[in-house]
């Protein structure tokens, strides 16, 4: 985790220093300077070099402006530096000397330290010429989020001092200094919808081409924190996001956030308003991934992660279960013809449960309780259900809010239920929720019938409200655009509801405003290590189809529970 939070400083220092430098293009003269950036010595216990490198890299190819600016080029710094024997600690005397070496008419150099949670920038900017004093500044933070802050003050400092004018870029208008003196923000609406939520907000994506890909995530200026611990949202993904969830993997205390493409599993971390990329895991296109759940089932410390998969026919599954030692993913479960969810009991913490379904029409079969036992998660108790009920829209929590654990799922006809031990339905709601697209081919019921899709439903998720010391039922309504009434599936909007029991019925508690798009999956839980829970969902903007060869579109959203749920009629 420490690396990745050192990746995201990297670019952030990179793009603040960036707009700093690139003062000099106004403030020399016509013809082109040329600019010596120095590696930044890294302190630190840990081999953090590829900061180093980031910072280098980011800062050549953005302050190099053709015929205003010249950045040297990193092999003949190295090379300088070499032959000035001043390849570790730099002075000013020997940044003067590899300028002078490289005919630069600026160097930047300097250093970050980093002692457990405590991070120090120390840097200098020389001018060769003598024209100007050396201009020195140093600051520190406990904090890796207020870094940022401290950055933006530096490079205003470096502006007003160095190069004599005001600091007018975006980065320096976001320093609290500044900030305090203009009127505040409005408060965003955290029921908008996340695309306007984005630019609105100013949250800054890094990730811009593709969130799947290797960027560092996402950084949130001062300003807009308050806003952020009410929502926040992902850059886009090129890539329909199937499943969500969330849990310590790797064993440090801290929750990841593991998302499933159809062929793909990949992991991230959420802390300070950063989104970071941990690792990724291809699957071979004859599993498609349906379905993610976390847990330490197997009491090691390391939760695994439990996804349900099917063939690429989707006619049958071949599940597995990954767990994560810091470095890869190892697979301990593999082709298992097990339908697999977590649930959060009241008493018990985290239990797995577990189907294994008859090949039918509704695919449905009896849930246990799963154990581990003998290197392998074997079934145990049963639990009782009414008829056709699909485990992945099944759930156990204090429904009733009476200290028990009861079961709440979803009837055939996406109808929400909650029954008791013996399995008989005690409530079901009077409308429809949920809505997946997670499906499969059941047998065919005529002959010539191409396909029979059957859908899976919803996710739901009981989840104990601090604030109300009661629990609440949250699921998802996606709005079907053929009313439910064909095969066929087509969602344009969706929300999400909650209800909390009151001794008759679940009641509506509160609700979401209408979104574009469809929720694949969401959970519940510490989204990003603040101490307070938040809902996570998975929103696909754009299905995309293989036919038409369009791409998909989705993101992550989050919503700080207890702030940004409301009632709504």
């Amino acid at each position: 985790m420490k690396k990745i939070k050192l990746k995201i400083i990297s670019l952030v220092l990179s793009g603040i220093l960036i707009s700093t430098l690139g003062g000099i293009q106004s403030a020399l003269a016509a013809d082109v300077k040329r600019v010596a950036l120095l590696p930044f010595k890294i302190n630190s216990e840990k081999d953090l070099s590829f900061l180093r490198d980031g910072i280098f890299d980011m800062l050549s190819t953005r302050l190099a402006k053709e015929g205003r600016v010249e950045v040297i080029g990193r092999a003949q710094v190295d090379a300088a530096m070499q032959s000035a024997a001043a390849s570790g600690t730099v002075n000013e005397a020997a940044a003067r000397s590899i300028g002078s070496r490289l005919n630069a008419d600026f160097v930047l150099f300097g250093s970050l330290t980093v002692l457990g949670e405590n991070v120090s920038i120390d840097a200098k900017m020389v001018d060769i010429s003598g024209g100007q004093p050396t201009l020195t500044f140093f600051d520190q933070s406990r904090d890796f989020g207020a870094v940022i802050t401290k950055i933006n003050l530096m490079a205003a400092d470096i502006n007003a001092k160095m190069l004599g004018r005001t600091q007018t870029t975006q980065a320096a208008a976001k320093t609290p200094a500044i900030a305090a003196q203009a009127p505040p923000a409005p408060k965003t609406d955290i029921h908008a919808h996340p695309e306007s939520v984005l630019e609105d907000d100013g949250f800054i994506n890094q990730q811009k081409s593709d969130a799947g890909g290797s960027g560092s995530g996402i950084f949130t200026p001062a300003e807009a924190r308050e806003s952020q611990q009410k929502f926040w949202k992902s850059a886009n993904f090129k890539h329909r996001i199937n499943g969500v969830a969330l849990g310590d993997v790797d064993g440090d205390g801290k929750n990841e956030t593991v998302i499933i493409a159809p062929n793909a599993v990949i992991m991230y971390r959420s802390e300070s308003g950063r989104f970071g990329k941990i690792a990724e895991m291809g699957e071979s296109n004859n599993k498609v991934l349906s379905g993610v759940d976390i847990a330490d089932i197997n009491d090691n410390g390391y939760a695994e992660i439990f996804v349900t998969s099917f063939n690429a026919k989707r006619t049958m599954l071949n599940s597995f279960v990954l767990e994560y030692d810091g470095k890869n993913f190892a697979k301990s479960i593999d082709d298992s013809y097990w339908i697999y969810r977590v649930a959060d009991t009241p008493g018990r913490g985290k239990i797995l449960l577990g189907q294994r379904p008859r090949v039918t029409k509704s695919m449905s079969g009896p849930i246990f309780e799963m154990i581990w036992q003998g290197g392998e998660y074997i079934p145990s108790d049963e639990i009782k259900t009414p008829r056709h009920t699909s485990l992945l829209g099944l759930t156990i929590g204090d429904v009733l809010n009476d200290g028990r654990e009861t079961a709440v799922g979803y009837k055939q006809n996406d109808h929400i239920q909650v029954f008791d031990s013996a399995g008989k339905t005690i409530w079901d709601s009077p409308d429809r929720y949920g809505g997946s697209m997670v499906y499969f081919d059941a047998p065919k019921d005529d002959i010539g019938q191409v396909e029979n899709k059957q859908y899976f439903p919803m996710r739901l998720v009981v989840w104990q409200n601090p604030a109300k010391k009661e629990s609440e039922v949250i699921a998802v309504k996606n709005h079907n655009l053929t009313g439910g009434k064909l095969e066929f599936r087509k969602f344009t909007k969706t929300h999400i509801e909650a209800f909390t029991w009151d001794g008759l019925d679940l009641a509506p508690s509160w609700k979401s405003r209408q979104m574009s798009g469809y929720i694949s999956d969401f959970t519940v839980g510490d989204f990003d290590n603040d101490g307070q829970d938040e809902l996570v969902a998975a929103l696909v903007i754009k299905a995309g189809q293989v036919v038409l060869l369009t791409e998909s579109k989705s993101t992550i959203i989050a919503l700080q529970l207890g702030i940004s749920s409301k009632p709504e009629g």
